[in-house]
């Protein structure tokens, strides 16, 4: 990425860093944490040489590993988004295509969070 001066990094962290679930998801929400950190971190250090780092933060996602979340947080998750409906791994792969693309060329440092608008602000 350095020697031809273009390069996106973008990671994948959650929307739990700004509304946590519990004490039970301690581990998971701190590794997100970190992980938006690194983002900002690398931001800077990166940005020099043309390469811009960013964080996406799905909300609650649809997903064959999601079979364990009961019904009733995903209900529960959806009646308080601003757009009431299920989220999709298409969501979230939309906002990483436009990251990695050109339409995205002024964005680094950022964690866009991709929930429906659970989370504002």
């Amino acid at each position: 990425m350095r020697e031809r001066g273009f390069g996106r990094v973008i990671f994948i962290v959650s929307n739990t860093f700004w509304k946590p679930p519990g004490v039970h998801m301690l581990a998971y929400v701190a590794s997100k944490g970190a992980l938006i950190g690194m983002a900002h971190t690398l931001a800077v250090g990166l940005g020099g040489d043309g390469i811009a780092v960013t964080s996406v933060a799905p909300g609650l996602t649809r997903t064959p590993a999601s079979v364990v979340v009961p019904a009733e947080e995903f209900a529960d998750t959806e009646a308080h988004q601003a757009l009431p409906r299920s989220l999709t791994p298409d969501d979230t792969a939309a906002v990483v295509a436009m990251l990695a693309g050109d339409d995205a060329a002024a964005l680094t440092g950022q964690t866009l969070v991709a929930d429906g608008g659970l989370v504002l602000g």
